[in-house]
């Protein structure tokens, strides 16, 4: 099985677009940064939006996650699974007596590895961006706190945000990788990727219509039951001084990957294996 794993490491590695995701981390960030930094000319100073150096890895992160990220992970299943199987890339692999259920969760680990790096490349460039652009106060402001926070519980809250953000990714993982193993083509892979990506992002802001027909609590699952929201607004309620949302978000989270992860393996190891 490490051979197996060593080998789609080599494999994606070998893709361009790995070294271009990587690559690209350093530019997304500094966009990310000069857009916070004109947005400060019109932000007051005590809102926690106003970017600083203690809390720019946060609203950084927060606006590539819901957008940039989850684009990475369509695009990246997309490629790893569909376009090796459709291709028939995976018969080499077969070759060499592996299981189909071997080689899907040596695809899962090494995607996910790949996006963790992703994550944390993008966790060290943000500090970097930060420590250059922004101000450097003495105190930093936190969403859903009533009082500033010293360097130290700022860095603590942007590991607690990138780790959370991390689960987010994985259970879109999960999703992708579903899609990616019933596509019969790469295009198609990336096409529904998109669309289940747009569908999560619509069907919450449609429920903000109903509001008044639906009690809050309702509301708010709903509105919680998609992982572009969670990312977006979830994990700040999640993190506040006063948690809220942390058990239900959890238990979406953990559905999704879950639920999804276990409809992709079923449906790779029942795959034709010569198709």
């Amino acid at each position: 099985m490490r051979s197996l794993i060593t080998s789609e490491w080599e494999r994606l590695w070998a893709r361009k677009l790995t070294w271009c995701l990587f690559l690209s981390m350093p530019v997304v960030n500094y966009a990310a940064g000069r857009y916070f930094l004109s947005a400060n000319a019109h932000t007051a100073s005590d809102l926690p939006q106003y970017a600083v150096f203690g809390n720019y890895p946060v609203l950084g992160f927060e606006e590539m996650l819901m957008t940039a990220f989850n684009i990475i992970v369509i695009m990246l299943t997309s490629l790893v699974v569909t376009e090796e199987y459709r291709t028939g890339q995976l018969r080499m692999v077969m070759l060499r007596a592996y299981s189909f259920g071997q080689i899907f969760l040596a695809k899962a680990a090494v995607i996910g590895s790949i996006i963790s790096m992703l994550v944390a490349v993008y966790f060290i460039c943000s500090y970097a961006v930060g420590y250059f652009l922004f101000p450097h106060t003495d105190t930093v402001k936190l969403f859903f706190y009533e009082e500033a926070v010293g360097h130290g519980m700022a860095l603590a809250y942007n590991l607690k945000f990138y780790g959370l953000g991390l689960l987010t990714l994985l259970a879109m993982i999960a999703v992708t990788l579903w899609i990616a193993v019933v596509s019969q083509t790469t295009t198609t892979a990336m096409g529904l990727g998109i669309g289940f990506y747009i569908f999560s992002l619509l069907y919450p802001l449609i429920s903000e219509y109903l509001v008044h027909w639906l009690g809050f609590q309702l509301f708010s699952r709903i509105y919680f039951s998609s992982i572009p929201m969670i990312q977006w607004q979830g994990l700040v309620l999640m993190l506040g001084e006063s948690p809220r949302y942390g058990g239900y978000i959890f238990t979406v989270i953990a559905a999704y990957t879950a639920l999804f992860a276990g409809l992709a393996y079923r449906s790779f190891t029942r795959m034709d294996r010569w198709v």
